[in-house]
């Protein structure tokens, strides 16, 4: 069971945090400084971090360092990869998610100065990567938008405000009702002037999804189950930017990704470093063809998944 804190609970929840984690007492001692039991003190704990109280970030310099890590750049020819450690049991897309995402936001923090641009195509990852990016590490950054907005992504960034108030957004959802609809959009100036901004990006982040019932594109509600299949079955293993590429990385057109406002795949291969955030079995031949295609320069994934991009 975890505590959530509130009146007295709050009190004795950041004391304990305090005594643990700043003054380096041990559990025992806490409990005896507190008087509480030990097995409080490991519950008064794990609500500080559940609710925020307490952030344990891991450097993401070590996580490049791991030996996963050194053969994904060896063997996939990245500039740099992150391979967050798993435990030893299955963990669900949720947890995998949360913990791609902290090894991407503590990444990404290396990069960020005051007058930088990040770009950003939506992801699950990626959003909850932005809400961990403290407003100390954000001061003087703009985060650009290189694809039109995802209701349920946009809401999950407004859990950061600084990242919202650092955020130019495209004033246009993913995908629209035609071709026509998207070629016009993309000339008009305030869409136009936000992706003019994403070009111009030091580091950009983007997810990678899978061609599968079910996947990230579905889940947004922005394409359908039947769609997906229609460009598995012409080849394509991935998407990103709302653009459907195969095992090779050449892009797979279709009606779908001809109504996607957002940046050309096409355009990924230009930028100075495309950081991609992508963990799970299914999506293992999606990050291959986006390796082939160009389309990254960094990846950001866990054990599992490493595993079976080096088999």
């Amino acid at each position: 069971m975890v505590l959530t804190p509130q009146g007295d609970d709050f009190d004795i929840v950041v004391r304990a945090a305090w005594l643990y984690y700043e003054d380096g007492l041990t559990q025992a001692q806490v409990a005896k400084r507190l008087f509480v039991s030990r097995q409080s003190v490991g519950r008064l704990l794990e609500s500080a971090r559940q609710h925020g109280i307490v952030r344990i970030e891991m450097d993401a310099q070590y996580l490049a360092a791991m030996g996963w890590a050194t053969r994904l750049r060896e063997r996939l020819g990245l500039d740099d990869a992150v391979v967050v450690p798993t435990s030893d049991g299955p963990l669900s897309r949720e947890r995998t998610n949360e913990r791609v995402a902290a090894a991407t936001a503590a990444y990404v923090r290396r990069h960020l100065h005051p007058g930088v641009v990040v770009g950003v195509s939506w992801a699950d990852s990626v959003a909850r990567a932005l809400t961990m990016l403290s407003a100390e590490s954000l001061d003087g950054v703009t985060l650009a938008s290189a694809a039109g907005t995802i209701d349920n992504v946009a809401t999950l960034v407004s859990e950061n405000p600084e990242a919202v108030r650092r955020l130019r957004t495209v004033p246009a959802p993913l995908f629209v009702s035609s071709a026509a609809t998207a070629a016009a959009l993309l000339a008009e100036d305030p869409v136009a002037s936000v992706f003019a901004l994403a070009r111009s990006a030091s580091i950009t982040l983007t997810g990678v999804g899978a061609v599968r019932p079910g996947s990230s594109a579905v889940r947004t509600g922005m394409v359908t189950d039947e769609e997906v299949a229609e460009f598995g079955r012409r080849g394509a293993v991935g998407d990103m930017l709302g653009q459907w590429f195969d095992i090779r990385g050449r892009v797979v057109r279709g009606d779908v990704s001809e109504r996607t406002v957002s940046l050309r795949l096409e355009e990924m291969r230009e930028l100075p470093n495309v950081v991609a955030v992508a963990a799970g079995q299914e999506k293992v031949d999606a990050i291959r063809g986006a390796v082939a295609g160009g389309y990254l320069n960094v990846l950001v994934t866990d054990e599992p998944t490493a595993e079976r991009l080096l088999a």
